[in-house]
């Protein structure tokens, strides 16, 4: 007899949750056997499952936030990520934390029992618009500071070493207003907020 794979969704918006629900429902060889508003309401239930559609942006707990607790818990689970969020930082965090499959929540056509039996079967699902975003990511320059001016190198580089904005402007000769000038047009380059981010992005190449 094949086998029937339960599946959990942990999805804030009800409508969103029960269309899952009843689509997934249609399959012969899937189905829902629990729904959650956020993932806090789940860790603190016990359910037999195999795979979890997951959304990123909830209360009390995020999807993102939620994968290692889950694994902890469930280590044989099978993640598959259900969001509106599809920047490269976002796929990439889950797909490091250990998600097997990432949809765009705005692609309406997706087949929902092929996603779950790739991810059954020992695979990995990925939406096309996501899929491009992961492509990109690895064509990008093998070092990201490639984009950037001689001189904005030489100040993201003084930020990467731990220096304030005060002593890279020392280092450069420059005044400090000239170091935020060009940390902006860095960020804008990069497609980054903070140095925080800097940080990840020239830590996270490949």
């Amino acid at each position: 007899m094949k086998k029937k794979y339960n599946v959990v969704i942990i999805e804030d918006d009800r409508i969103i949750s029960e269309l899952l629900k009843n689509k997934i429902n249609e399959s012969d060889d899937f189905l829902v056997v629990n729904t959650y508003e956020n993932p806090v309401l789940f860790l603190n239930d016990k359910i037999k499952f195999d795979i979890i559609l997951l959304d990123i942006v909830m209360p009390e707990m995020n999807g993102l936030d939620a994968i290692d607790p889950i694994l902890t818990k469930y280590p044989d689970a099978l993640i598959v990520m259900n969001t509106i969020k599809d920047d490269q930082e976002t796929i990439f965090t889950a797909l490091k934390r250990g998600a097997l499959g990432f949809i765009d929540k705005q692609s309406f056509d997706v087949n929902f029992e092929e996603v779950l039996q790739i991810v059954a079967n020992g695979g990995a699902y990925m939406t096309p618009s996501i899929a491009r975003k992961v492509v990109t990511n690895f064509q990008e320059p093998s070092s990201s500071l490639e984009k950037l001016s001689p001189r904005e190198k030489e100040i993201a580089n003084g930020i990467l070493k731990g220096l304030s904005y005060k002593l890279v402007a020392m280092e450069c000769g420059i005044s400090i207003d000239t170091v935020r000038i060009h940390i902006k047009n860095i960020y804008r380059k990069l497609k980054i907020n903070s140095k925080s981010q800097l940080f990840n992005l020239i830590n996270k190449r490949f």
